[in-house]
């Protein structure tokens, strides 16, 4: 019982983290709050005995310490990292591989993957909507509940920064 209290826990740190992050307008601070979100999804899933969850999460630890230097760091701005990312994911996804559902969280980290290497947040967030619908089929079958609010957030947040994106477009168009 103690692990899924954890569990539960970590979730939610993390649903603030990626709310926050999806609420950004700058790439690096995106992929920051989505860093933090990682470390906790992590540690939420393995509570939860959900190894297909943990893989792409845990990975995407690594991939967003890379991704947040690729502006100023020249090693970071390889195309061979999001495909070494990939590649990963799918590696260790197959090697632990236990039902077909388990393919959910390695597909939708093969997208976070390409989305976080963009380097317009606003392309970075379209991609995210068929992630979280992605997750949320999974948190489904995996019993993470707190994974399901999250998911039904993260797209509430990516739509309400479209609407805001929206109405502030619009605004501008007006005054001219």
């Amino acid at each position: 019982m103690g692990y899924k209290i954890i569990a539960q826990l970590f979730g939610i740190a993390a649903m603030a983290a990626l709310f926050i992050s999806y609420q950004q307008t700058s790439r690096r601070r995106l992929i920051t709050g989505k860093l933090c979100a990682d470390l906790c999804w992590s540690v939420h899933y393995l509570c939860l005995a959900a190894y297909g969850g943990a893989i792409p999460n845990f990975i995407g630890i690594f991939r967003e310490l890379v991704f947040i230097n690729r502006e100023e760091k020249k090693w970071a701005a390889h195309i061979f990292w999001p495909v070494i990312f990939i590649l990963l994911n799918w590696l260790l996804g197959i090697r632990t591989f236990a039902s077909a559902i388990n393919i959910l969280p390695i597909a939708a980290s093969t997208f976070v993957t390409i989305s976080l290497w963009c380097r317009n947040p606003r392309l970075t967030k379209i991609i995210s909507l068929p992630v979280s619908v992605t997750f949320m089929i999974y948190d489904l079958f995996v019993g993470s509940y707190v994974g399901m609010v999250n998911e039904g957030i993260a797209i509430f947040s990516i739509i309400l920064y479209f609407v805001k994106e929206f109405k502030e477009t619009k605004g501008e168009k007006n005054n001219v």
